[in-house]
């Protein structure tokens, strides 16, 4: 019997969610005997042996740039290597110009399969980019692989309508919400309580818009039903709108919160906000004013959670007057509602509306703000230190 073919996914704390995605489509479409999966955690785990596979977010383009680099040095001509994930997704051609001999555009699913039952019954397939069709319900593979190989949070809610400037997720996943059923829900933690697992946190680009048409706004008898079937199914730690998803503005009610103190363990509530200028969230389409984002942050606060507040700083063309109203909501919201800020600079990411822009330079205030709020714990995601390489790579 001939040996299995051996696929290596490149395993790391950010794709954690789309290489148990990977593998359950394998699981799905090959026959088991096929081919073997391999995780790799550490560059030097991987042998050169059949197919490599690679996801990864903009972000980490460069890391896996020179991951590919070190691996082609190792293997010459013999390495295959296949990219896929945001990034590839939203720049095929920068992607396989890195040095992949093939990338995967979209949602993985018949055509990656197909690649790699191609490769491992010995059929030829020239490099290039896959393009993958359609979008097919959420419902069409489990969150992750049955065989147990990774678990991971389960995806509930996949398509943005919101287009958001700067993000590439309604770029990747469409405008068009696909939320996974119930009945699905029910079976994925009936076996992962069967596994052993107890524990569960939920992948959406809102949190609290699953079930709901445009996902924007809140169904709270669809969350209602999710949590309890979470719950039924033998689930006992359930976290809802925290990481590593967050909540829309417009979809926090006070029902909403209860639901989750009745049902979750959440301590926080995540919440994108972006910026504190109407000018830069009209600017960037964001869909939501300050005030619908204040609201939300009082109603988390007073529900009993602490608000965790997404900002990005640097979108481009900001002004000082800009900055300046940032920081005076930033203030108040740690100040009167003991709101903790998660802070980002703002990247021109591929695939974007922004994707050319040039972020706008931070000014002496903002640095003392981020500086400050560190210091006393109200923020993460950015410290001082970070600052200074990202002006060394500006300047």
């Amino acid at each position: 019997m001939p040996r299995p073919f051996p696929v290596s996914l490149r395993l790391d704390k950010k794709n954690r969610n789309s290489i148990a995605a990977l593998l359950s489509v394998l699981e799905d479409e090959l026959p088991s005997k096929l081919i073997e999966p391999r995780l790799i955690e550490q560059t030097e785990d991987f042998d050169g042996d059949g197919l490599l596979v690679c996801s990864f977010m903009s972000c980490a383009r460069t890391r896996a740039a020179s991951e590919l680099a070190a691996w082609r040095a190792r293997f010459g001509d013999r390495l295959q290597a296949i990219a896929g994930g945001c990034h590839a997704s939203a720049d095929p051609a920068g992607t396989l110009a890195l040095g992949f001999r093939w990338v995967a555009t979209g949602e993985a699913g018949t055509g990656f399969a197909q690649l790699v039952r191609d490769l491992a019954e010995g059929r030829h397939r020239e490099p290039g980019v896959l393009v993958a069709g359609g979008a097919p319900p959420l419902d069409r593979y489990p969150p992750w692989p049955a065989s147990g190989r990774l678990f991971a949070h389960v995806e509930i809610t996949r398509g943005c309508p919101m287009a958001c400037a700067f993000c590439q997720t309604p770029r990747l996943f469409g405008r068009t919400p696909r939320h996974r059923s119930l009945e699905s829900i029910r079976r994925t933690f009936e076996h992962a309580a069967a596994t052993g697992h107890r524990y569960t946190r939920f992948v959406a680009p809102n949190a609290f818009g699953y079930g709901s048409r445009d996902a924007i706004h809140s169904e709270p008898a669809a969350i209602e039903a999710l949590l309890t079937t979470t719950r039924t199914a033998g689930i006992e730690e359930i976290y809802l709108g925290t990481f590593p998803s967050e909540v829309w503005p417009t979809s926090v009610t006070p029902e909403l919160l209860q639901l989750v103190k009745d049902h979750c363990a959440n301590r926080s509530i995540a919440l994108g906000l972006q910026s504190g200028s109407a000018d830069v969230l009209r600017a960037i389409r964001r869909g939501h004013t300050v005030e619908q984002g204040v609201a939300a942050v009082r109603a988390i606060a007073q529900a009993g959670f602490v608000p965790k507040v997404d900002f990005i700083f640097g979108f481009p063309g900001e002004s000082d007057a800009d900055r300046e109203k940032t920081r005076t909501l930033i203030a108040h919201l740690v100040t009167d509602y003991g709101a903790t800020i998660h802070a980002h600079l703002f990247e021109p990411l591929p695939g974007t509306p922004l994707a050319g822009a040039t972020p706008s330079a931070l000014d002496g205030p903002t640095r003392a703000l981020i500086a400050e709020l560190a210091g006393s714990r109200r923020l993460t995601g950015l410290d001082a230190s970070e600052l200074d390489e990202v002006d060394d790579e500006r300047d």
